[in-house]
């Protein structure tokens, strides 16, 4: 070493220098491969979806409250309640996916407890809501089930002709919708509210004998009185329903 010339000696600075610059060029390269793929990593963990079959469940249980309303909105929690187990089901097959598991679980217990509770609810009132001395009857029951009647009108109609009965309907609108005494009942929304085009076997027309009155409205009506079974279809002067069959002369209203 003691011979070795200045430019020996910084030839060979350089080519031990070189390799160390170049390893440590590499070491930050790899450093920051490592960090970018850390960042990386984390964006796409803070990026997941959230469950739309647990959206999908908490809408149909918020409006599954009209359950505790109607019988006929109680499909909508069961409907909520379907969404959320398939929402948890998801959320658990693809844990980094999919968000929205505590709404799922939520929607499913508020749900569960809304259909039990509704079930109980209407469950009662179908016990105990049909007044003494009087016979249940259906819409169901005065449709003609058979194609080889010979007649319009169905055998349960003419079996309870002239008895006491109670039914359950929505009052179709007409021109008058307020202090009605005179007004046709049909059986369900699509008959009541939305254009339908009933047949005459699905409406009954009903005459309030007593001093009560009914407004048109979207509510479920609970009506007694005496049922009358007409053979030959009478005028009523309905516009879109000119002619009915079936008639109760009602006393109690609800």
């Amino acid at each position: 070493m003691g011979n070795m010339t200045p430019a020996a000696a910084d030839q060979t600075y350089s080519m031990t220098a070189a390799p160390i610059a170049a390893n440590g060029a590499s070491v930050g390269v790899d450093n920051a491969d490592v960090e970018h793929e850390n960042l990386d990593s984390d964006i796409s963990s803070e990026y997941r979806s959230i469950s739309r079959a647990a959206i999908v469940s908490m809408v149909f249980g918020v409006l599954g409250l009209l359950g505790l309303w109607e019988s006929v909105f109680l499909i909508l929690p069961l409907l909520s309640i379907v969404f959320a187990v398939v929402a948890i089901f998801n959320i658990r097959r693809f844990p980094r996916e999919l968000v929205g598991g505590a709404i799922a679980k939520y929607t499913l217990a508020a749900s569960l407890v809304v259909f039990a509770s509704g079930a109980a609810i209407h469950t009662y009132i179908h016990q105990t809501e049909v007044p003494n001395g009087h016979q249940r009857m259906s819409f169901y029951d005065l449709k003609v089930r058979s194609r080889k009647s010979q007649t319009f009108y169905s055998e349960k109609a003419a079996e309870l002709d002239g008895k006491r009965v109670f039914i359950k309907g929505y009052v179709r609108p007409g021109d008058k919708r307020t202090g009605l005494k005179n007004f046709i009942l049909v059986g369900d929304f699509g008959s009541c509210c939305f254009g339908g085009n009933p047949k005459i076997t699905d409406v009954v027309a009903i005459r309030i004998v007593n001093d009560q009155t009914v407004d048109y409205s979207y509510q479920l009506r609970r009506i007694a009185g005496t049922f009358r079974l007409n053979k030959q279809p009478v005028q009523i002067g309905e516009k879109d329903i000119p002619q009915v069959c079936y008639e109760i002369d009602a006393d109690y209203i609800r």
